[in-house]
């Protein structure tokens, strides 16, 4: 803790009060109360000369301790939302040249006045610098080249094609795959994220929008990408509504500027190893963000356009066809046909003309399209978590399957939740709510319709099937999509009759188009459940239904591997094509979603940037998250977002600090503390730490042979696992005797045995960690459960670990065995399922 001359124990009690105030959320006023009493007891006891070393308020603390985060704000008109540089704060008196409207208020500070709008932010050489000043960070940077890469094989992004096709500004390969950068410069490639969100500020105020913009180093190492520390907060479009496609290119501006310097100029940065500095480029390798975040920042026209798709000319009229998932049956949409039309856009002077541009070409102007290098069609990617769990799967079980009445309330749906209550699943896979479908369910994550549509769907569904009517010659089938077809007209007709009582003049193809970005048609919730009416008795379910749904369950399992061959890009992408096509069929064209085309590029994404992990956007997502845990003083105007953009980057620099103090002696005091901060901060859900700590415990394993949980006791075995010890001995070496404490001695050479060992939490197996189910402190049993092949056969058999335990004794050497409880197979067949085995 070199970083400040502060007695030890002072900067403890500092990074104490941080820690209360920007993880426990004590406000300031608190924290200053116990800065006091602190000051008051030193006092007591005669150490008056630390009094006066002891800051007195929070503000004095998160400056003593280097947590407080100097950040940009720039003016936005709130007219048309241009954004300002800081020096126009040299003219309080400024307006914006195009609408006229005044950028500064007076009203709430009438001597020094304050933005109407303002936009917190930081640049990216501000947070590199950050980042490299933290010791070994420099030399992760080319930790990607120490991969053995194959071609045809795909483990992170740097196998995929765009890495290896950016050029840098002397046009050559940006990144060396085959030795150091030239003139030994760090070269970093970064993804961008932009995702807006919404929530409540209170009872009564109306919902309120903000836009994080944020970046992630694709150099690092997996642990540490997905990590807080590694997300680069740039800033956050201000609200309280979303941006227009051309104002969100205001804000774009401010980085695409900056992304443009670092990749032809660099910057020079001090390091660890380079004091006086080092030349550090910059490139943008892609933009992930869900659909809607995708057309307003690539320039395309929304997703409601007639031409709805990034890489190709499908029309929506064409959507709901075959021909929508079939490959290459539309003309391809290129970069430099859309910078093109993005010139013609930009030449336009009026807003009706650039409307009726965008109406016709859907195409609008993008900052990013001055970046020379990147590719405007390939390199803006339709996030998978949004595109195939909360699209896909979300809209085969619930807006299919529950709305239109396939699993009825009172019977298949019932069944389900029924056989859901008696389901565990293993911790780390989370659990699902037991009345799924239903409002008292409440809505999944984009990580729980993954489980259910990989896992809980394959185990649970054929159950529900089990007694389904079989169709032969297709007629079950052809009333369902008749009874789908009269569902969909009368719903469209009730949507046609609000929207005419709410806008008369809006009507047939005037009035506004709905929201599709999770669907087409959708139905209210309030009209969902319960079904009106007496129950439906005649049954929906069709035999075909499971074996639809394994096609996708199939493709997802595939596209999740950790390593992808071209083949099983190609099998993954095949089984998606077929999956939407049979959806057609079995249900209808008025189920199929603009998500079911966007899930046919998945294939084209994997190719470019490599398995799913690499471009989906979970870590941003739990980015607003984090925010939206933080408090804030629900003003307007701006200031909402930089109490989120301070007390994110407070948070993440305490988090530094307490890394810096956990590498102290284990005898410092603040050594002590911060092991019990960062114990402390690990059951707080939503924080920097805890978002850190999840991808940790998923990626320290890896590479890790065998280890033995550091947590271990000593004590008496139990009977049975004492007598299947003594048998195992016995088998392992059957030219010795070994007997029990308590066997009469028939054979006095025989090796005793006694009743006591280590027993151990957890172990590690190549990479995979397995735990005791009867001593894990978590007692969550299903945690033990084990796919075991065993010894000298192919075959595999499954178990819980109910014990692991080192043992040794005078003349027996150690052993380190696991108790398994083998499982018997079922009764139940799955011969004659879509699961059934091979």
């Amino acid at each position: 803790m070199a970083r400040t001359a502060l007695h030890p124990g002072i900067l403890t009690l500092c990074i104490l009060c941080a820690w209360l105030h920007l993880v426990g959320h004590l406000p300031y006023q608190h924290c200053n109360v116990v800065l006091a009493v602190f000051r008051s007891i030193l006092y007591d006891i005669g150490q008056f000369w630390l009094t006066s070393t002891i800051p007195a308020t929070l503000a004095s603390v998160l400056s003593t301790a280097h947590v407080n985060v100097d950040f940009h704000h720039l003016p936005v008109c709130p007219g048309c939302m241009r954004v300002f540089p800081e020096s126009i704060y040299a003219d309080m008196s400024a307006a914006c040249p195009d609408c006229k409207h005044p950028l500064f208020n007076f009203d709430r500070d009438p001597k020094h006045g304050s933005p109407w709008l303002q936009f917190p932010c930081r640049t990216i050489t501000e947070h590199l610098i950050d980042l490299f000043a933290i010791p070994g960070r420099e030399d992760l940077v080319n930790y990607w080249k120490s991969r053995r890469r194959r071609r045809g094989f795909f483990s992170d992004i740097f196998d995929g094609m765009i890495c290896h096709i950016l050029q840098g500004y002397d046009g050559l390969s940006f990144f060396n795959y085959n030795g150091e950068d030239p003139d030994d410069e760090l070269r970093l490639g970064v993804a961008m994220c932009i995702d807006w969100f919404s929530y409540l500020r209170s009872k009564v105020a109306s919902s309120y929008t903000s836009c994080p913009i944020s970046l992630n180093i694709v150099n690092f190492p997996a642990h540490l990408r997905f990590r807080a520390a590694n997300l680069l907060l740039l800033g956050i479009i201000p609200g309280p509504k979303e941006t227009g496609p051309d104002e969100t290119q205001y804000f774009l501006r401010v980085f695409t500027n900056e992304l443009y310097r670092l990749w032809r100029y660099g910057v020079v940065i001090p390091t660890p190893k380079y004091p006086q500095g080092r030349l550090v480029r910059v490139i943008l390798v892609g933009v992930f963000c869900d659909k809607l975040a995708a057309h307003k920042i690539g320039g395309f026209g929304p997703h409601s356009h007639t031409f709805f798709c990034t890489l190709d000319w499908i029309s929506r009229g064409m959507k709901a066809t075959a021909k929508a998932f079939m490959r290459n049956a539309f003309p391809a949409r290129t970069d430099a046909q859309h910078r093109s039309f993005m010139g013609e856009y930009q030449a336009l002077k009026t807003p009706a003309q650039r409307e009726k541009f965008a109406k016709a070409y859907a195409t609008r102007w993008s900052e990013l399209s001055r970046l020379p290098y990147f590719d405007m069609c390939r390199m803006i990617v339709v996030d998978p978590m949004h595109n195939l769990f909360l699209g896909l799967a979300k809209t085969h079980f619930y807006h299919i399957w529950v709305q239109l009445g396939i699993l009825r309330p009172n019977k298949e749906l019932k069944c389900f939740h029924d056989l859901l209550k008696d389901l565990r699943l293993p911790r780390k896979l989370g659990r699902l709510p037991h009345l799924i479908g239903e409002p008292a369910g409440g809505s999944l994550t984009s990580e729980q319709w993954l489980i259910l549509t990989t896992i809980i769907g394959p185990m649970l569904f054929p159950h529900i099937w089990a007694d389904c009517i079989p169709d032969p010659d297709g007629s079950r089938l052809a009333s369902r999509l008749e009874h789908i077809a009269s569902v969909f007209k009368k719903r469209k007709e009730v949507q046609e009759q609000k929207q005419s009582q709410r806008n008369p003049s809006a009507s047939g193809n005037n009035r506004p188009r709905q929201s599709d970005d999770e669907g087409a048609v959708e139905i209210p919730e309030s009209d969902a459940w319960p079904e009106k009416g007496p129950p439906r008795t005649f049954d929906l379910r069709n035999p075909r239904d499971l074996e639809n749904l394994e096609k996708l369950a199939a493709a997802l399992n595939i596209f999740l591997s950790e390593t992808l061959t071209t083949a099983q890009v190609k099998e993954a992408d095949q089984l998606l094509r077929e999956y939407c096509t049979e959806l057609l069929e079995l249900y209808g064209p008025d189920v199929i979603r603009p998500n079911h085309h966007y899930a046919t590029h998945t294939g084209d994404f994997v190719l470019d940037y490599g398995p799913l992990r690499e471009f989906w956007t979970f870590i941003f997502e739990r980015l607003n998250k984090i925010l939206k845990n933080f408090h804030n003083n629900n003003h307007e105007g701006g200031e909402i977002e930089c109490t989120f953009f301070g007390e994110f980057h407070r948070t993440a620099a305490l988090f530094h600090l307490l890394e810096q103090g956990l590498r102290e002696p284990p005898s410092a005091s603040v050594h002590d503390a911060c092991v019990r901060m960062v114990k402390a901060t690990m059951d707080v859900r939503g924080t920097l730490q805890q978002l850190a700590r999840e991808v940790d415990e998923a990626t320290n394993d890896d590479g890790t042979a065998f280890e033995l949980s550091p947590r271990a006791s000593k004590g008496a075995m139990p009977i049975d696992l004492y007598w299947a010890f003594l048998l195992f001995l016995r088998a392992c070496d059957p030219f010795h005797e070994y007997r029990a404490t308590i066997a009469l001695p028939i054979y006095p050479t025989g090796i005793l045995v006694p009743n006591h060992a280590v027993f151990y939490d957890y172990v590690i197996v190549r990479g995979h960690r397995y735990a005791a189910a009867c001593h894990a402190p978590s007692n969550h049993p299903e945690n033990s459960l084990a796919l075991i092949r065993t010894a000298g056969a192919a075959l595999y058999w499954v178990g819980e670990i109910r014990y692991i335990v080192s043992y040794e004794a005078p003349n027996i050497p150690r052993r380190i065995c696991a108790y398994v409880r083998w499982f018997k197979p079922a009764a139940s067949s799955l011969a004659g399922t879509p699961w059934s085995p091979l």
